[in-house]
């Protein structure tokens, strides 16, 4: 069943708070520490900011509160799936989650799959759908949503991919990076107060 347009695009616009509710929970919530599952989870985050800084070097401004895209993305990340950012955004989460305990890995699962997979994702897919036609729907039926499958990847063959820009992933994700180390103090700030007590 297709969600109103209306519903989508306010989540679109608050997809920000999803991050700021769950570290909150995290927070107010902890779990337990065990230092190989905080050293895993701490990893895991780690590569999921990569991820998305290497995603942000390769497509325009995208911190915009309505759908939007200048051109059509399918080199670099793109090639494998058709949501890097997201993509970060979930193994960031994952990595949070397991550096609290196993039963938030589970609930940031579901939360992350049924918001974004849902709802974000196919608003921004019928939006891409509607500007570049054919262009779009040849991408989607050969790249993944967010996790990359075998002989599952678009040709890289674009005319008008670009190379990877440092300075525009820098100036696009020095906003995320401070808050993932913001989030990341906090919750293991929690965590070690949680051993002491």
């Amino acid at each position: 069943m297709p969600v109103s347009k209306r519903l989508s695009d306010l989540a679109f616009k608050c997809r920000g708070l999803f991050w700021a509710l769950f570290a909150a929970a995290a927070l107010f919530f902890p779990g337990s520490f065990e230092p190989a599952r905080y050293a895993g989870g701490m990893l895991i985050a780690v590569f999921g900011q990569l991820l998305r800084y290497w995603a942000a070097g390769y497509i325009p401004k995208y911190r915009t509160e309505k759908i939007d895209a200048p051109i059509l993305v399918t080199w670099g990340p793109y090639r494998w799936v058709r949501n890097p950012l997201y993509a970060g955004n979930f193994i960031m989460g994952l990595g949070w989650a397991l550096m609290v305990g196993w039963i938030w890995v589970a609930a940031f699962t579901a939360a992350f799959l049924f918001l974004y997979c849902y709802i974000v994702i196919p608003a921004e897919e019928e939006f891409l759908a509607s500007k570049f036609g054919e262009q779009y729907l040849a991408y989607r039926e050969s790249v993944p949503s967010l996790f990359p499958r075998p002989g599952k990847f678009m040709p890289d063959t674009s005319p008008y991919s670009r190379s990877f820009d440092r300075e525009r992933a820098w100036s696009e994700e020095i906003y995320s990076i401070r808050m993932n180390i913001l989030v990341t103090a906090l919750i293991s700030g929690r965590l070690y107060i949680t051993t002491l007590l």
